[in-house]
């Protein structure tokens, strides 16, 4: 029984380990692909076909108000923009990328992002938006 219970913790460490890894490694690949914008950035993938993009996009456009021109917000269809979907690294839908300033991506969300998840990711990027 106790070894059951250790094999269970060590495949659940290892799990949580795995996606951290994959997490920094996405993040590395998908700066490389950034052009510095100057302001933080939100990159937005989604695509017609797929059913929570649409409340993502009302989402983004709640933070959009809030930060007005102190962001950028750049929407991709992945269906018509594939190679872009590719060369970020993006392999579900909907995606939001935060990048700061300088154009290192420091925040993925993968699936749903609430409106207050994200202002609070833009915010640690740069103090001019802690308003």
């Amino acid at each position: 029984m106790f070894e059951r219970l250790l094999l269970t913790l060590f495949l659940m460490a290892a799990g949580v380990g795995a996606f951290a890894l994959f997490r920094q490694l996405h993040l590395r690949r998908a700066s490389r692909a950034v052009v510095a914008a100057g302001k933080p950035m939100l990159l937005y993938f989604r695509s017609d076909a797929c059913a929570p993009c649409a409340a993502q996009g009302r989402f983004l456009q709640q933070v959009q108000a809030e930060f007005a021109d102190r962001i950028v917000v750049e929407k991709v269809d992945a269906d018509v923009e594939q190679a872009k979907a590719e060369r970020y690294g993006v392999f579900t839908l909907p995606t939001t990328l935060v990048v700061d300033p300088g154009g290192v991506v420091r925040y993925a969300n993968y699936g749903l992002a609430d409106p207050r998840k994200l202002a609070g990711q833009l915010r640690s990027l740069d103090a001019r938006l802690a308003v």
